[in-house]
Order: structure tokens, then sequence, then C-alpha cells
């Protein structure tokens, strides 16, 4: 099984977050066009296409009281302010995709006695 780590850079030096449970419900592809449709009054369709956009949508089922979930919070402290960072689906390949946080609110919930859970939203960054 994969295990995924983010990365990001904080003060010139770089910050991992190793997962210590990996995401559940996570979709293979998640794209998102931003289109303009148009039917004329004979039929004919145009189409305007702006751009296509990508995400990840990640659920944490599992995330650990005490140091898990306080690297957690670093990290979303540091994608709230609408900073970039790579993500690895598996921390052992130098594969990585660059995205930024989607979403301005971060809560993890209760799940269990020492225990919480959160989805997230990253953006594709477009080069």
């Amino acid at each position: 099984m994969a295990w995924p780590q983010i990365t990001y850079a904080v003060g010139g030096s770089v910050s991992t977050l190793p997962f210590t449970y990996p995401p559940t419900q996570v979709a293979a592809y998640n794209s998102v066009a931003t289109r303009h449709d148009n039917i004329s009054s004979s039929g004919v369709r145009e189409s305007i296409l702006e751009r296509i956009d990508s995400f990840l949508e990640i659920t944490m089922a599992a995330v650990l009281s005490g140091a898990d979930v306080q690297s957690w919070n670093a990290f979303m402290q540091y994608a709230l302010a609408g900073n970039q960072f790579s993500y690895y689906p598996d921390a052992s390949q130098s594969s990585f995709t660059n995205y930024w946080l989607e979403g301005t609110t971060w809560q993890p919930a209760y799940r269990a006695p020492g225990l919480y859970k959160f989805k997230l939203k990253f953006r594709q960054v477009v080069a």
C-alpha cells in the first residue's frame, strides 16, 4: 500500500507531512470545465472552453490526537494562507503534483476518543 506525504516550504526550509494513515475515498480523477455553451435557434451548438481545472479530494478518516493532528494543523495554517504545496501519492516515489488548498476553512471533527476526521479539496497548480 502506498503512503502519501505532503511537502511544503516554510522560511526557506522544507517541511514534510507524513500520513499516519492513508486517505480514503480518493477519486481517480476530478476535473471541472469552465465552459460557455450556446445553442442557436437553428440548433447548432457553440462551446467556448476557458479551462479545465483538476482537483484532488481526500478524506482523512483517522488522524490521531497529539503529534499527528498538530502536524496537520501546522500544514493547514500554511495551506490556508494560499501557499502552494506538493502532494506525493506514494512517499517512496519521486512523482508529485503541486496544489493549492481549495477551501478556506479547516475543522478536524471528532470521530472517536483520540481520533479526528476531515475532508480536503486541493486545486492542481497550472504552470
